[in-house]
């Protein structure tokens, strides 16, 4: 396939195993990494605490309910906004606060691998971002991530163990 662009032609080797769309974005160059999609841009989540018990499942369906999703903290910007939304709530030294990481399911071996249940991503996928209150991911099977204190520093415990609160997002094309 060949593409002329002014005085300059073009020649594109292009395989044809690759959908029509895509071949479509390289010739009109938005050639667009792994699935053709252009590139994540930020814009601040929204977040919204609920001082509640609940349970890890508990959590993520009340979010549901509330047509939002369980918390994700995927970059730094994420986490600034997570204190900006934190800090007005009073003795929220008291309070841990479910979010949407979970390494449930993993094989042995894997137990430092954890996911963010609500987009299906990996937990640090984004500008390889943690959080975690010891400093490293825990090596701990079956657990679910909350937030600590008022430091929304990242810990883990078992899911059917209520936490003091959970938090929400607003629900945003991923």
């Amino acid at each position: 396939m060949s593409l002329k662009l002014g005085s300059l032609l073009l020649l594109l080797a292009i395989p044809a195993s690759v959908p029509a769309s895509v071949k479509r974005a390289a010739i009109e160059g938005r050639a667009f990494p792994v699935n053709a999609l252009p590139p994540l841009t930020y814009s601040p989540k929204k977040y919204t605490f609920y001082i509640e018990d609940a349970t890890f499942w508990q959590a993520w369906q009340l979010c549901r309910s509330k047509d939002k999703r369980l918390a994700t903290i995927e970059n730094l910007q994420d986490h600034m906004a997570y204190t900006t939304a934190l800090s007005p709530i009073e003795d929220v030294d008291s309070l841990e606060f479910w979010i949407a990481g979970t390494n449930l399911g993993a094989k042995a071996g894997d137990y430092d691998k954890y996911y963010w249940i609500t987009n299906d991503r990996p937990v640090g996928n984004l500008n390889e971002f943690g959080n975690w209150f010891e400093g490293i991911t825990p090596f701990i099977p079956n657990v679910c991530m909350a937030t600590y204190l008022g430091s929304a520093k990242w810990i883990y415990g078992d899911c059917v163990t209520p936490k003091s609160g959970y938090a929400c997002e607003e629900s945003q094309d991923v």
